[in-house]
């Protein structure tokens, strides 16, 4: 049984490591789908943003359809969702056929998150929760940076289309091994989908998330992006409203009142924040500025890989010796030594600093992830692990959305700004052209009979708006250091407590719902009773 767990374990690892890949391959594919199917730069954008959209829109409704039908039988339905959608894309002969696909893609891909941590959190206890959930959390980070170096090595020498063909193999051996290791579990008294919610939060969320993307793209004050905005404000009211009448509302709010559930989150969303921009910038630098290919710079970046995986291991013997509130500090502290030195990048700087601040991101994101994560799962029990892991998911994603537009705007206007000087000899077109990208800069540099300088200048200034991004994250990082060290319980698995301090009732979170539904909710005692597979010894959920 112990072994089984661990199997289970790799499992569900390459299935976030399948959907991670995904979020990243696509980028470098891009100029050969441009040339093979004549898309436009808008059409470029949909083929990237449908899949954002549906990923981030769906992600919360598949989470609780696994807390009810089962959570093994919804991760699997989810990655067979994935890898039709991948033929699909692969056969693609038109725009409309690709982007059709792409929503497909992130339907399936949206399940496969929260549930494989509901799955992970429901079958380890306490003592091995934080390690599992350390692992998990590394698989993750682990594709994202590999993405573009299996694209680079695909793209090489095979056509665009093998960016999808690759998902073929890879989601099939995650499906046989799902089907005869992953055991079934799912919420042993569920109560009956609240509909009308999952539909308004899937329509909140995607209209938040379209107008975030749509923001840096046609301009913050454009009608349009207004208009999705504010469209996604009401849709929040209304779900929010809705949630506090359903019988059965889709999350349970007593979730964020313990402080083991919403501070844990936040430490999330904090690292979350500074990961995505981590990825966004640095290899921006390692391939414009310092001209490295794409499969060099996803190797540049295994320093930070490392220290996820180092840190991961170790969060479960830290969380045990010095407890969740002092591990997740710890991890952010260090986090925000990697950003501060990634600010203090220069042109001239060695890559050893780079790697050292790499390095200390690394194991800053993975101390900090894999406790607090592990405190939210805590809190959330083994009846509704996919409720939580999918309201978890959900807000770091759509935080990484946002953080990715915002952040992406200061970095652009601090680039523009720095170069704005050395522009002063060039035709206005050629300006504009530099001015609005460092790759159009760079590649303006290539065409010019001494662009040397431009390059130069075109580096310095990317690097200047980077360092403001790098210190937005660390001073992110430190207020949530601060605020995880005030109230964070010491220990992720101690009885919950409300936000403002007080105790939990013993009887686990109390639910807002009618007594039906909160029938369903986990004793403070006893473990979770999972549906049990026809072929798998029966798992048990998560102890309260």
């Amino acid at each position: 049984m112990r072994t089984a767990k661990w199997w289970m374990l790799t499992v569900t690892c390459l299935s976030v490591i399948v959907v991670s890949l995904d979020l990243t391959v696509l980028n470098i594919a891009l100029p050969s789908i441009s040339a093979a199917l004549h898309a436009s730069t808008a059409d470029l954008q949909w083929i990237v943003d449908a899949y954002s959209l549906a990923f981030a829109g769906f992600m919360l409704s598949a989470g609780v359809i696994g807390d009810r039908v089962g959570r093994r039988r919804v991760l699997l339905a989810g990655l067979a969702v994935f890898l039709v959608a991948s033929v699909w894309c692969a056969l693609s002969v038109s725009v409309g056929d690709l982007i059709a696909g792409r929503v497909l893609m992130g339907l399936g891909a949206a399940t496969v998150f929260p549930l494989s941590l509901a799955i992970t959190a429901a079958a380890f206890g306490d003592a091995e929760r934080p390690k599992a959930i350390g692992i998990l959390t590394a698989a993750v980070a682990l594709g994202l940076p590999l993405g573009p170096v299996l694209g680079g090595v695909l793209l090489q020498h095979f056509a665009w289309n093998s960016v999808f063909w690759i998902n073929v193999p890879a989601v099939c051996l995650t499906l046989a091994a799902g089907f005869f290791l992953v055991p079934e579990s799912r919420h042993p008294a569920a109560p009956p989908l609240d509909v009308p919610g999952a539909l308004l939060s899937a329509a909140a969320v995607t209209s938040l998330v379209w107008g975030v993307i749509n923001g840096p793209e046609h301009g913050w004050t454009a009608p349009a992006t207004w208009a999705l905005l504010a469209g996604s404000a009401v849709l929040l009211a209304a779900f929010v409203l809705r949630e506090r009448r359903a019988a059965c509302p889709l999350v349970d709010p007593a979730l964020f009142g313990d402080r083991r559930f919403t501070w844990g989150t936040v430490a999330t969303i904090s690292v979350s924040v500074a990961l995505f921009a981590i990825l966004f910038t640095v290899p921006q630098y390692l391939q414009s500025a310092l001209g490295d290919d794409p499969i060099s710079a996803g190797l540049r970046l295994l320093p930070m890989m490392a220290g996820l995986l180092v840190a991961g291991g170790a969060a479960s013997p830290a969380v045990a010796a010095i407890g969740t509130r002092l591990t997740v500090a710890a991890g952010l502290a260090l986090l925000t030594a990697g950003l501060a030195v990634l600010s203090q990048i220069s042109l001239d700087t060695g890559y050893a600093v780079v790697a050292t601040g790499l390095a200390l991101c690394g194991l800053g994101t993975g101390a900090s992830i894999a406790a607090a994560m592990d405190a939210v799962m805590a809190a959330v029990g083994g009846d509704e692990a996919g409720a939580g892991a999918a309201t978890n998911s959900t807000l770091r994603q759509v935080s990484g959305a946002i953080a990715v537009a915002v952040l992406g705007s200061v970095l652009s206007a601090g680039y523009a700004r720095n170069l704005s000087p050395a522009l002063a000899a060039l035709p206005a077109r050629d300006a504009v052209s530099a001015r609005a990208s460092i790759t159009g800069a760079v590649q303006l540099a290539a065409r010019l009979p001494s662009g040397g300088w431009l390059r130069a200048a075109a580096g310095t200034a990317f690097l200047h708006g980077q360092a403001v991004v790098m210190l937005s994250c660390a001073g992110l990082a430190a207020i949530t250091a601060l605020t995880s060290l005030r109230y964070l319980p010491g220990r992720g698995s101690a009885p919950a407590s409300t936000a403002s301090g007080g105790p939990a009732s013993s009887g686990g979170l109390a639910s807002s719902g009618a007594p039906a539904c909160s029938a369903g909710l986990a004793s403070s005692g006893g473990p979770a009773s999972p549906e049990p597979p026809a072929s798998a010894t029966p798992s048990t959920g998560t102890r309260r």
